[in-house]
């Protein structure tokens, strides 16, 4: 199972148990599937607005002086950082790729399973993020471990045994990523290289954003996987699609990642099918062969997708890449 899906079972627990805890309360060749690849950034785009997984970011030492200071989590609670944390564990492949973008690949001491880009993060340990060992965890000595979803027994743990965690929940919007980006700069000792990272992101998403103004309006079926869970509204996924001026047909879901049934995908009739489990055997041509997808109008003008679901599962410096990608699919350019 691809991280992508196991990421979207994590949200959904996670919502389940907070819920539990507040109570009541046409491509020119005429084929039918294309594989995204990563396309390059413009040249009008800042330097610092690509992120290449084979690219080497060298570490850059953090600046003490902002230190001690105070954030808060995503659960709300206040931490205090007397300084840089130097020996990272980050169970989320995402906060890995943040820590390497602003120079702070050199604090990490590990990652999770999931954890492959840049190429360096290879060299990290490795722990799973899904089922945290505790034990595994304190035997690497960590003076942070970085956390996406919510697990207070693992959190209480680590308390236990005086090492502090910090909750960065997965952001549900490009804007809530960029700010994530700028928080691990401040804890990490490198605000400037954040700050300097985030608004070269925020120009070419401008840009991006100005270049598809006044386009046809065009509708998505965004596939997480073939029991056909969708990205809805409140997540990453959909507020991608929403920078692309593409409507997403579950835009109106109840959830950040809904689950559809055939037949309400059939009657939205998407222009576009994007889809992110290639991996679980899925193409152009099982969704076409779907009964009665022949009537969808994706299916009929061959507009069915494969994307590597790391790029648009992982809220973080690829974002960029994630949008390039989405826009060439879209828009062919």
């Amino acid at each position: 199972m691809k991280y992508t899906r196991l990421w979207v079972m994590s949200l959904l627990v996670a919502a389940m148990t907070m819920m539990v805890g507040c109570g009541a309360d046409d491509d020119g060749s005429g084929a039918a599937t294309q594989t995204a690849v990563r396309s390059q950034t413009s040249a009008s785009a800042s330097v610092v607005a690509a992120f290449d997984c084979n690219a080497a970011y060298p570490a850059t030492p953090p600046d003490a002086s902002a230190f001690p200071l105070s954030e808060k989590d995503g659960s709300g609670a206040t931490l205090t950082f007397d300084a840089p944390p130097s020996k990272i564990v980050s169970l989320s492949a995402a906060h890995v790729e943040v820590l390497y973008a602003i120079g702070a690949g050199g604090q990490l001491l590990a990652g999770d399973k999931f954890s492959d880009c840049p190429k360096a993060a290879a060299a990290l340990e490795h722990v799973d993020s899904f089922t945290p060992s505790v034990e595994a965890i304190t035997a690497l000595q960590p003076d942070l471990v970085v956390l996406a979803f919510p697990n207070p027994e693992l959190q209480q743990a680590l308390s236990n045994v005086s090492v502090k965690s910090m909750l960065l929940s997965i952001p549900e919007s490009v804007v809530g990523t960029l700010d994530q980006i700028r928080l691990v700069g401040r804890i990490t000792g490198h605000r400037d290289e954040a700050e300097s990272y985030a608004k070269g992101m925020e120009q070419r998403i401008k840009e991006i954003k100005d270049s598809v103004v006044a386009k046809e309006n065009l509708s998505v079926y965004h596939e997480v996987d073939n029991t056909f869970y969708t990205a809805g509204p409140g997540s990453f996924v959909d507020d991608l699609y929403k920078i692309l001026g593409v409507r997403n047909i579950a835009e109106n879901a109840d959830s950040a990642f809904p689950q559809l049934t055939q037949e309400a995908i059939i009657q939205a009739a998407p222009d576009i099918i994007i889809l992110a489990d290639e991996d679980a055997g899925e193409s152009a041509e099982t969704v076409s062969a779907r009964p009665g997808w022949d009537a969808i109008p994706a299916v009929k003008n061959k507009r069915i997708y494969t994307v590597d679901p790391d790029i648009v599962s992982r809220p973080g410096p690829r974002l960029i890449t994630a949008l390039e990608t989405l826009e060439k699919l879209v828009y062919g350019q």
